[in-house]
C-alpha cells in the first residue's frame, strides 16, 4: 500500500501562568502553560496522545512530539522540563512547563524565551499509512 504525507495545521500559544522571575521547581505555581491546536483541512485532530503527568514530577510527550527549547535562552537562563501533558479533546492539547528539574538552581529569569513543537507520526487505517507532521513557533514572556 503506498504511503501519504498530510500536513497538519498546528497552533501554539504559551500562557505565562505562574512563571515568574525566579520562579522554580517542579511545581504548578512555577508552571507555564502551553496550548496547542492541531488541525487537518480545518478539522480538529483530537488522536495524538493521552493525557499523563501530574504537574509535579517530569512527564513524556507522547510519540511523535517534540519541544525544544534553549535555542534562545538569555545567558543563564533555564531550559524546561515538561510535568504534564492533557489531552482536552477538540484538537486542544495543553502541556505544562517548569524550569529544568535535573539543575536544583535553574529558575525562570524575566525576559523572552522561544519554543517550538514538531508532531511528526504515523497512521495506518485499512492497511494504508499516513505521516502526519506540523509544526509551531511561540514566546513565553516572563516578568
Amino acid at each position: 500500500m503506498p504511503t501519504t504525507t498530510k500536513e497538519l495545521l498546528v497552533q501554539m500559544q504559551i500562557n505565562r501562568a505562574n512563571a515568574t522571575a525566579g520562579g522554580s521547581g517542579a511545581n504548578v505555581m512555577a508552571s507555564a502553560m502551553i496550548s496547542v491546536l492541531v488541525t487537518e483541512n480545518g478539522v480538529p485532530v483530537d488522536d495524538l496522545g493521552t493525557s499523563v503527568g501530574d504537574q509535579n514530577s517530569p512527564a513524556t510527550l507522547p510519540a511523535g512530539w517534540t519541544l525544544v527549547d534553549g535555542f534562545n535562552v538569555r545567558p543563564g537562563g533555564a531550559l524546561v522540563t515538561v510535568t504534564e501533558f492533557l489531552n482536552l479533546g477538540g484538537g486542544i492539547y495543553d502541556i505544562r512547563i517548569v524550569p529544568y528539574t535535573s539543575n536544583p538552581a535553574a529558575v525562570w529569569l524575566s525576559g523572552e524565551y522561544i519554543f517550538a513543537l514538531y508532531i511528526h507520526t504515523t497512521r495506518t487505517h485499512h492497511g494504508r499509512t499516513t505521516h502526519l507532521q506540523g509544526s509551531a513557533l511561540a514566546k513565553l514572556t516572563v516578568l
